[in-house]
């Protein structure tokens, strides 16, 4: 059943500009129908970690039927972790979570989370290399170059052909829809030392370089906002600045393995001006709020943080892309009973 509740956010930008009257982009661009319609506004769905474990099938297989009943969800963006850190990580138990959610009649775009490769070195995930399973999860979840997976495969631009220096990083996605650019970047938060802190830098280089990308993309072709999503949420603990020093004085403190994150969100989001969106998992928080201050201590206004449902929750989030509105996002949660 759903639940009309609905959390619009007004997220202060620029005025709108006029529209051009030929928009060029290296990126593919998704519209159904030959025409753009005066009606400009669609929606998604955005979900994370979720599954887990066998255990919560039933209810992520009923997710999946509410989902697909919306006719106006246009793609389902899944944040990672499509299963529980101790599951198996084993070719046989991703190849049942692949096949879980190919059954999403959209196209279904998924970031890597730490529990889908970097955990499976647990004992209880099967004592797995975590790289090895990095490209297992690689070859499994991203089968097609240039293309989402799902009974409705979408054009999307790769990190790995435009980015030559990071052929590997298939996941890593870009596209754009009525002058919003969207991307997904693999992001994940380190507990401990990386075992191997050559790559681990590699995979930062990527996702800064990526994260860049997206707006440039936005500028060049003067969309109307920005959308990232990735598995690691930057902000665990979140409060007013002053309450939180007083009350928590760690909680402010920057995510180890972060650090490098959140100067680079302060300064593209500035610099855009207008609405951008971080969509996160990891938590297991469904929130919407505004945690991205600059080093002064101004806020970023701009920005906004939300996060979907996480394990044991297995709910969804609709999310409204209205691009001729001031605050282009709106988000609805969505409860799978």
């Amino acid at each position: 059943m759903r639940t009309p509740t609905l959390l619009r956010l007004h997220i202060v930008g620029a005025k709108n500009m006029l529209k051009r009257l030929i928009l060029l982009t290296l990126l593919p661009v998704v519209i159904a129908g030959c025409a753009v319609n005066q009606d400009d506004t669609f929606q998604f769905a955005l979900l994370g970690d979720n599954p887990y474990s066998p255990a919560t099938y039933p209810i992520y297989e009923r997710l999946i039927e509410h989902v697909n009943r919306d006719a106006d969800i246009e793609w389902v963006l899944h944040v990672g972790d499509v299963k529980g850190g101790n599951a198996s990580c084993s070719d046989t138990e991703l190849l049942r979570y692949f096949d879980l959610n190919q059954r999403f009649e959209k196209p279904f775009i998924v970031t890597p989370g730490d529990n889908d490769w970097l955990d499976c070195k647990r004992r209880d995930a099967g004592g797995y290399d975590e790289y090895e399973r990095l490209e297992t999860f690689r070859r499994i979840f991203y089968p097609l170059r240039g293309q989402t997976f799902g009974n409705e495969p979408m054009q999307i631009l790769q990190q790995s052909t435009a980015h030559l220096e990071f052929s590997e990083f298939v996941e890593n996605a870009m596209w754009r829809k009525q002058e919003v650019v969207f991307a997904t970047v693999h992001v994940v938060a380190l507990t401990e030392p990386a075992t191997d802190p050559r790559r681990w830098k590699k995979r930062v280089a990527a996702a800064t370089a990526w994260i860049r990308r997206a707006f440039e993309e936005a500028r060049t072709t003067d969309a109307k906002a920005v959308f990232l999503s990735m598995q690691a949420d930057p902000w665990i603990f979140f409060g007013l600045p002053l309450m939180a020093a007083n009350n928590c004085p760690n909680c402010n403190l920057p995510r180890k393995s972060l650090e490098w994150l959140y100067p680079l969100l302060a300064e593209e989001s500035i610099a855009f001006e207008k609405p951008v969106v971080l969509a996160v998992g990891d938590t297991h928080v469904f929130r919407v709020d505004k945690p991205l201050y600059t080093d002064a201590g101004a806020l970023v206004t701009n920005f906004t943080r939300v996060e979907s449902f996480g394990h044991p929750l297995v709910n969804w989030v609709s999310v409204l892309v209205e691009p001729d509105s001031p605050w282009v996002f709106s988000f609805r949660q969505q409860l799978v009973e």
